[in-house]
């Protein structure tokens, strides 16, 4: 295979790590939002809600469609306190293993220790590395690292000619695949499966739009208790 082809390869493969991690950034970023300004709106509501349907229940005991509504309703907040105790991973930095991770990650593609065609490329990689460790993105420090380790940079002088590898050619186009499938479903369920809003909604936007119905859906729940829920 032409040198100038596997390049070209190398330069794909760090190209869609960096998307990966940015993407995985600006997920995080939409995460924590929301969890700071949208989540306590949500549990509130979530809440107002299973209180206004337990009264309706208690008084209207021979009505099971109240009954079944406020179970419902009860099931709804559980879940939502569930998976807010659950979205709370160790960070980068806080976490001994995945410092251990980023100090091995950063060797494979430290730009003084690669091949000199693929410094330009490995300096990128450096740098979302850095980036996603430093905004403490456990996740995408991950993501970059399993995949150095697996389709790393060749090192610089030793290493023997790239070309001569078997299987270097499919190896790295299945890299860049997997990393464009994965980059894919990032973009299909990340920030929106959050915060749900039209497909073409920036994440800010997103957030604006789900706190005015979370505070409109407040409003009427915090009217008199009769009022329909």
């Amino acid at each position: 295979m032409a040198r100038s082809d596997l390049q070209s390869l190398r330069r794909s493969l760090a190209r869609r790590l960096r998307e990966k991690a940015e993407l995985e950034q600006t997920i995080r970023a939409a995460h924590s939002q929301f969890e700071e300004e949208v989540a306590p709106l949500q549990e509130e509501v979530l809440r107002l809600q299973m209180a206004r349907l337990k009264e309706a229940a208690q008084a209207r005991m021979r009505s099971a469609r109240l009954r079944n509504a406020y179970h419902d309703a009860q099931e709804a907040y559980d879940a939502f306190q569930e998976r807010r105790q659950q979205a709370s991973p160790r960070t980068a930095r806080s976490d001994p293993d995945l410092k251990g991770t980023y100090r091995r990650a950063t060797k494979l593609c430290h730009p003084d220790t690669v091949a000199d065609p693929y410094r330009e490329e490995a300096t990128a990689t450096f740098r979302a590395l850095e980036s996603a460790f430093d905004a403490e993105h456990p996740a995408a420090v991950q993501a970059i690292a399993n995949s150095l380790e697996t389709w790393g940079f060749p090192r610089a002088p030793t290493a023997p000619p790239e070309s001569s590898r078997p299987g270097t050619k499919e190896s790295l186009r299945h890299a860049v695949s997997e990393l464009e499938a994965s980059i894919e479903r990032l973009h299909a369920s990340g920030v929106y499966e959050a915060v749900p809003a039209a497909e073409d909604a920036d994440p800010e936007s997103a957030l604006r739009a789900r706190k005015r119905a979370l505070r409109k859906r407040l409003r009427t729940l915090k009217r008199r208790p009769s009022a329909r829920v």
